[in-house]
């Protein structure tokens, strides 16, 4: 597929999550799609807006998009927050509980199909250094670590060395961290990945740059083998 049609695709998908000011739509909270049967799941809990401890969060623009459309690209199956509950204390799946309906839909679907790896994509601020900052708890949340290794020599054959950290700015250590949630309670090797804003905008001056990062990400996944 050209660039130009990646683009234009990846644009189209985080349409969903923009209406309403990135508050989604009331019709659906979160849902996993199924493309393929590579057995990896991919995660945007703040694909939209969020509220943690009664204070609305902001949202990590194209989380969502990358994961949806990466999915469809690969074939695996993926799951975006699609709607905030606004009159609620908490609604964040990255910070609540089993109980909240995410983590109940990502329980259900690990506990019925054969999940190798689970990537949580996160937005990290485009004033950090890394382009991609690897969340795993200082190795505590993965059973493989060429995973992680994989992913940084993907990364540094792309855009250079040193721009793929671990650990550096988020360590997805707290119990209820999707990453670790997912790690602790069902084994699964789970890394939670923090993607520069400057990296995932995929508008203006940033296309380039986030179009390789796209295409890279498709590489790592794509060259797995399970």
């Amino acid at each position: 597929m050209k660039n130009e049609n990646i683009l234009q695709q990846l644009q189209s998908a985080e349409q969903k999550f923009q209406i309403n000011d990135y508050k989604g739509n009331f019709v659906c909270s979160c849902r996993i799609e199924k493309y393929g049967n590579i057995p990896i799941l991919l995660s945007a809990p703040h694909a939209v807006k969020q509220i943690r401890n009664g204070e609305m969060k902001a949202h990590e623009f194209y989380t969502g998009a990358i994961v949806e459309y990466l999915s469809k690209q690969i074939g695996c199956a993926c799951i975006t927050k699609q709607y905030l509950i606004e009159n609620s204390f908490s609604d964040d799946p990255n910070t609540d509980d089993e109980n909240c309906l995410y983590k109940q839909t990502v329980s259900h679907f690990l506990s019925e199909h054969e999940i190798k790896l689970f990537v949580d994509i996160h937005g990290l601020s485009s004033k950090r250094d890394s382009i991609i900052d690897i969340c795993i708890d200082d190795g505590q949340n993965i059973n493989d670590i060429t995973y992680v290794s994989d992913l940084q020599k993907f990364i540094e054959n792309t855009f250079g060395k040193n721009k793929c950290s671990i650990d550096k700015y988020f360590n997805a250590s707290s119990k209820n961290i999707m990453s670790k949630w997912v790690h602790t309670n069902f084994n699964i090797s789970a890394i939670e990945l923090e993607i520069n804003g400057a990296y995932r905008c995929f508008e203006g001056n940033t296309k380039k740059q986030s179009l390789d990062l796209f295409l890279c990400l498709k590489q790592w996944l794509n060259s797995m083998v399970f």
